[in-house]
């Protein structure tokens, strides 16, 4: 079966579950009745965003039907070996972080409603585990038109590329399990500051490390990179 056909197969199942988590709590929400309930929380973990009930299960299923139709495009274009291996990984990373953040999202509405507060331990754990597992994988990619860093420093040399997302890596891994950590302090409203390495890694991976690897193999090779 073609590898591509495979992972749109998955990503129906996929599909199924957060459809299923969706008409459930949809159907808890309608039951009582309630006509908004929250969509978005501050660093305080107090909701600032409301939607109807309807748009609140929508989200879920929709976002997963644009990794869908996004995937199938793919499936349309010539891709290396390497190149498909690569990307399906991530795509189904990326896909199970949006069952996973469909259905925390979904459960803290639904208990904002009935006055429970939100289970911020399974947020930190469930988002960490997925930076784990996705910076676990960044090193392996290989350059690709869909799926990494791609600036012009890594596109125009794939030994960049190479050495960037090792590096880039390892840095999700550290802060994926700094986010993890955060897992220990409950819901203490400063338990957001083990995020920070995360967005001191994304600034790195993008505007820091590909300069210096550029300038490395710049030096190595005494040519320099366009």
């Amino acid at each position: 079966m073609n590898t591509i056909k495979r992972e749109i197969i998955i990503l129906g199942i996929l599909f199924l579950v957060i459809s299923a988590i969706s008409i459930n709590f949809y159907v808890e929400m309608n039951n009582s009745g309630v006509e908004k309930v929250p969509i978005h929380w501050n660093v305080h973990y107090e909701p600032d965003r409301f939607a109807s009930p309807i748009i609140a299960v929508l989200i879920g299923p929709l976002t997963m039907l644009v990794i869908i139709l996004a995937t199938w495009r793919m499936s349309k274009k010539r891709h290396s070996d390497t190149e498909k291996k690569s990307t399906r990984i991530i795509i189904l990373f990326v896909a199970a972080l949006m069952v996973f953040v469909n259905w925390i999202s979904l459960k803290a509405a639904s208990g904002y409603v009935s006055g429970e507060s939100a289970d911020i331990s399974n947020i930190h754990l469930g988002l960490g585990l997925v930076f784990v597992l996705i910076g676990n994988q960044f090193g392996k990619l290989r350059p690709s038109r869909w799926i990494g860093i791609r600036i012009p420093a890594t596109l125009n040399n794939e030994e960049v590329w190479n050495r960037v997302h090792r590096k880039g890596g390892r840095l999700m891994v550290i802060s994926g399990l700094c986010v993890i950590t955060a897992v220990f302090f409950g819901e203490q409203t400063w338990s957001w500051i083990f995020y920070i390495p995360l967005f001191i890694s994304i600034i790195m991976m993008i505007f820091v490390l590909p300069a210096i690897e550029k300038k490395k193999i710049e030096k190595e090779v005494n040519e320099p990179i366009s």
